[in-house]
């Protein structure tokens, strides 16, 4: 069977969050879809990693955000490049509002959202699928959806080509968001300006001149094998990927990922 079928399998983008015990909460998904029009029903799967799961999981409600083509990379950066076990993500964050149920939905980088309550719960083993009654929606601009497609084209970042580093110095490139750092050597202590991931989330780029001795495709400079999610592009380094493993950035199982 060709994996790659599933990819051509259109997908919007969404912010979806959570209220519980004074405490607001999101993440970014892909999985918002209308299952019943009479009566008026959607459902979202999450997983159960997320803190927004044990949120909704308790709350059994949610609202949506459908992300839009004017969104930019920040909006991604703050609702999917960090956890909100660790941080509080609504902290200073003013491009949103309050919903009727009480959740904050966002105004910035979005086109409408959908507030739900949860009438159902599917346990599909790393995720659970909330089945809901649509309570409320608004349509906030007439800018279209971001598909997965798009942000993948138009939103995240670019790296640079191989190579472009002034005066032979050397790249290092984050494996999270594609951003580069030029200089011989990495500070130990740097963090990626994007993604705000450590210097061990950066890897050497091989330079042009240094081609003909480079490793084969799917290898970092030390040999390991390189493993990458097909749905948000993070990077695992190792010579197998654990059969249980969860990515780190959208949850999805070892399934999803790919050897480069």
């Amino acid at each position: 069977m060709d994996k790659k079928a599933m990819y051509k399998i259109s997908y919007g983008l969404f912010v979806v969050t959570a209220a519980l015990n004074g405490k607001d909460n999101g993440c970014i998904t892909n999985t918002l879809m209308q299952v019943t029009s009479e009566p008026n029903r959607v459902s979202v799967t999450v997983n159960k990693a997320n803190l927004t799961h044990d949120m909704i999981m308790e709350s059994k409600s949610f609202t949506a955000s459908v992300i839009s083509c004017e969104a930019d990379f920040d909006l991604f950066k703050h609702f999917g490049f960090q956890s909100g076990r660790d941080v509080d993500k609504f902290c200073g964050y003013t491009d949103c509002k309050r919903g009727s149920n009480g959740e904050m939905y966002v105004t910035k980088g979005i086109n409408a959202f959908i507030s739900g309550k949860v009438c159902q719960t599917v346990d599909l083993g790393t995720h659970t699928m909330f089945i809901a009654d649509v309570t409320d929606m608004e349509v906030i601009s007439d800018a279209p959806s971001a598909t997965y497609e798009y942000y993948q084209s138009n939103i995240k970042p670019k790296p640079q080509a191989v190579g472009t580093a002034p005066d032979g110095q050397t790249i290092w490139r984050c494996t999270i968001c594609g951003y580069e750092y030029v200089g011989e050597e990495l500070p130990e202590d740097f963090i990626c300006p994007l993604c705000k991931h450590p210097a061990s989330d950066f890897e050497k780029v091989v330079k042009e001149a240094e081609k003909e001795e480079a490793v084969p495709v799917g290898k970092t400079e030390s040999g390991q094998t390189i493993w990458r999610c097909t749905v948000c592009g993070y990077e695992y380094i190792g010579d197998e990927l654990p059969e249980d493993y969860t990515c780190p950035l959208c949850g999805v199982p070892a399934s999803e990922f790919e050897k480069v």
